[in-house]
C-alpha cells in the first residue's frame, strides 16, 4: 500500500500550472481523435483511393510542419499566454465550421487550417510549459502530461469510432469544445514563474544566462549537444514511427485477414500499459537522469523489433508492445524535459520548433525508406534497418551525454545531491 502510495505522491507539491495542464491536455486529447480518423475520412467519406489519402496526409502534416516552424520563431517574440488563446480561438472556429460541409475536399481544407493554427500554438505551449514549472520538477511535469495525453485519448478514440459512421459532424464540434475549454483553464491558471519568486536552489542558471538577442543559430553554436539532439530525436522518430507504419503492414502479412483487428488489439494494450505504467517508470527511474533514460528508451525499440523479425506467433507481439512501450515512456520521460532546461526561456519556442522539425523529418524518411524497402525486400530487411537506426541513435546519445555534462555541469551537480 505505501509503494502505491509513493507512486501517486510523487505527484504531489508541483507547481500548480502542472495540475492544470495536465487536466488540459487529457481534454483536448479527449477531443482530438479526427486526426487519426483521418485516412477513414478521406477513403470512405470522400471516396479518395489509398494513394491519393497517403498524398493528402502527407501534404497535411507538411502544412503543419511550416506552422510549427513559424510558431516556433512567434513564441520567442509575443506573449504566450496570447498566443495560445489566439490560434487555440481560430482552430476551434474552423474544426467546428468542419461540422457543417459534407465530407468533401472543403471539409479537409478547413480542418487543415484548423490543424495549422494548432501546430502554430505547439512552440508556444511547450515553452509556456516550461516557463510556469521550476527546473527540477520538470520531469515529473512531462510525465503527468504525458499521462494525461493518453487518458484523453483512450477515451477520445473510443468516442470518435462510435460518432464516425452517423454522426461525423458532432466528432468535430467536440473536438473544437474541448480545445476551447483547455484554453480557458491555460487563461485562467497558467502563469510564468517570475525568477524573483524562486528560491535560490530552485533556480537554473542555464535557462537565464543568454542575451536574448543571439540568434538560434548562435546558441546552437555555444551549446553544441542541443545541435546534435536534433539529430538523435531525428533517429529516434524513426524507430519510434515503425510501430504505426510498418508494424500494422507486417501483421497483415503474417497473419492475413485477421492482422488489421490483431494490430487494434495492440494498439489498445500500448494505452494500458502507458497509463498504468507510466507513474511507475517515472518513480523507479526517477534517481536515472535524462540522456541515459533517453538511450534506454531507444535501446528498447530497437529490441522489440529484433523481438518479431521471423513471424512469431501473435502471443510474441504482445510481449514486444510491452518493450516497446516501455522504451516509449522511458525515452519521453527522458528528452521531453531536455531542451527546456538548457535553454533560456527567449529561445524556446525556436527550439521547441527545431526539435519538432527533427522528429518530423525522422517520421518522413522513414516511412519513405522503410515503405521502399518493404516493397522490394522481406521484412527481415527493413526490420534491421530499423534496429539500425535504434542503435545508432543510442551511440548519438551517449556522444551527446558526454557532451552534456561538460556544457552543463551544474545539472548534474544538483542531481548528484
Amino acid at each position: 500500500m505505501n509503494r502505491l502510495q509513493s507512486l501517486f505522491l510523487q505527484y504531489r507539491g508541483l507547481s500548480r500550472a502542472a495540475y492544470i495542464l495536465f487536466i488540459g491536455k487529457m481534454i483536448t486529447h479527449m477531443g482530438a481523435f479526427i486526426w487519426p480518423l483521418m485516412t477513414l475520412i478521406l477513403t470512405q467519406k470522400i471516396g479518395l483511393t489509398a494513394l491519393q489519402s497517403a498524398y493528402a496526409t502527407t501534404a497535411i502534416s507538411l502544412f503543419y510542419l511550416v506552422g510549427g516552424i513559424v510558431g516556433g520563431k512567434i513564441a520567442d517574440h509575443f506573449d504566450r499566454k496570447k498566443i495560445i488563446i489566439v490560434f487555440d480561438m481560430i482552430s476551434t472556429i474552423f474544426f467546428i465550421a468542419c461540422a457543417f460541409v459534407k465530407p468533401s475536399l472543403l471539409m479537409i481544407m478547413l480542418f487543415g487550417i484548423a490543424g495549422l493554427f494548432a501546430s502554430m500554438e505547439g512552440p508556444a505551449y511547450d515553452a509556456l510549459t516550461a516557463d510556469a514549472t521550476k527546473s527540477a520538477e520538470r520531469e515529473k511535469v512531462y510525465s503527468l502530461g504525458y499521462l494525461g495525453h493518453n487518458l484523453g485519448y483512450m477515451f477520445g478514440a473510443a468516442i470518435g469510432g462510435l460518432l464516425f459512421n452517423e454522426h461525423l459532424p458532432l466528432a468535430f464540434i467536440f473536438d473544437g469544445l474541448t480545445t476551447f475549454s483547455s484554453t480557458i483553464l491555460i487563461l485562467l491558471f497558467v502563469h510564468p514563474i517570475r525568477r524573483e519568486d524562486l528560491q535560490t536552489d530552485e533556480i537554473n542558471e542555464y535557462e537565464d544566462d543568454i542575451d536574448k538577442n543571439i540568434s538560434t543559430f548562435e546558441l546552437l553554436k555555444k551549446r553544441p549537444p542541443l545541435f546534435f539532439m536534433f539529430f538523435a530525436i531525428a533517429l529516434s522518430a524513426f524507430v519510434y514511427n515503425q510501430w504505426g507504419f510498418s508494424l500494422p503492414l507486417y501483421m497483415s502479412h503474417v497473419f492475413g485477414e485477421n492482422g488489421p483487428a490483431y494490430y487494434g488489439f495492440l494498439s489498445s494494450f500500448n494505452a494500458f500499459i502507458v497509463i498504468s505504467c507510466t507513474p511507475v517508470l517515472t518513480f523507479l527511474l526517477r534517481n536515472l537522469a535524462g540522456l541515459p533514460k533517453a538511450m534506454l528508451g531507444v535501446a528498447l525499440y530497437a529490441v522489440s523489433f529484433l523481438l518479431i523479425i521471423h513471424q512469431p506467433p501473435y502471443l510474441i507481439f504482445y510481449i514486444m508492445i510491452t518493450i516497446f512501450t516501455f522504451g516509449e515512456i522511458i525515452h519521453t520521460l527522458g528528452s521531453s524535459p531536455y531542451v527546456s532546461q538548457r535553454v533560456p526561456s527567449s529561445h524556446r519556442g525556436r527550439l521547441s520548433a527545431i526539435i519538432m522539425i527533427g522528429y518530423g523529418t525522422g517520421a518522413t524518411l522513414s516511412q519513405l525508406i522503410i515503405g521502399k524497402l518493404i516493397d522490394n525486400y522481406p521484412y527481415p530487411v527493413s526490420f534491421l534497418v530499423i534496429v539500425s537506426a535504434g542503435f545508432l541513435a543510442v551511440a548519438l546519445l551517449a556522444y551527446i551525454y558526454r557532451l552534456d555534462k561538460k556544457y552543463f555541469p551544474k545539472l548534474y551537480q544538483k542531481a548528484a545531491k
